[in-house]
């Protein structure tokens, strides 16, 4: 749909770090089908601390109206990001969300596609391409979902851990021990969420 720009200008113009709530603005704002509702929503646009808060409930509700697939996708996506005891790499993060629990090795056809990690979870998450990390927009989001987070999707941790513990019972780590430097680098290479999974 086509956005005036006076639209974009009210966006830019407001008080708190600005890029980065204009978007989840804009992103809510683009799903308007009319001009006039458009306007509606600018009118609505809440301002100082709750700005937030607001922008960030608005976009978990277009996550949860969208089509199954993609919302679980963003769901499992957001999970792991809020939840791990540090950053994940995005090979890290799509081994995570590609293993079904008690299955004994991993199908690499279940490995979600990056742009679709990003695309489904409505202005959320980032990618940082050089260090090739995955991450949440900005702290306040990750403070917006400690506070929230159970009203969502709760049970979070069971499941980060059965993916865990699935993960380190693959067919593949029944070999026990590597017997050299070379192999074990060449198993974390292949397997890149077993250092998470074994140390977490």
């Amino acid at each position: 749909m086509y956005v005036p720009s006076t639209v974009v200008l009210r966006l830019l113009n407001l008080h708190l770090p600005r890029f980065l709530l204009a978007q989840l603005h804009f992103d809510a704002i683009k799903t308007k089908k009319s001009l006039n509702k458009v306007k509606k929503a600018l009118e609505n646009l809440p301002t100082g601390f709750q700005a937030y808060s607001h922008a960030y409930k608005d976009a978990m509700e277009r996550i949860r109206a969208q089509d199954i697939d993609s919302r679980e996708l963003a769901e499992h996506v957001l999970s792991w990001i809020v939840h791990a005891k540090r950053q994940l790499s995005i090979t890290e993060l799509q081994h995570a969300l590609a293993v079904e629990v008690g299955e004994p090795e991993l199908d690499e056809e279940n490995l979600p596609q990056i742009d679709d990690m990003v695309s489904v979870c409505a202005g959320l998450v980032t990618v940082d391409r050089e260090s090739k990390i995955i991450r949440l927009v900005h702290y306040t989001t990750q403070e917006y979902f400690e506070r929230t987070w159970t009203s969502w999707i709760p049970n979070v941790q069971t499941d980060i851990t059965k993916t865990c513990v699935t993960y380190l019972s693959f067919n593949t780590f029944e070999v026990g021990f590597c017997s050299s430097d070379e192999a074990f680098y060449k198993r974390l290479q292949e397997n890149v969420l077993y250092d998470y999974a074994a140390r977490y």
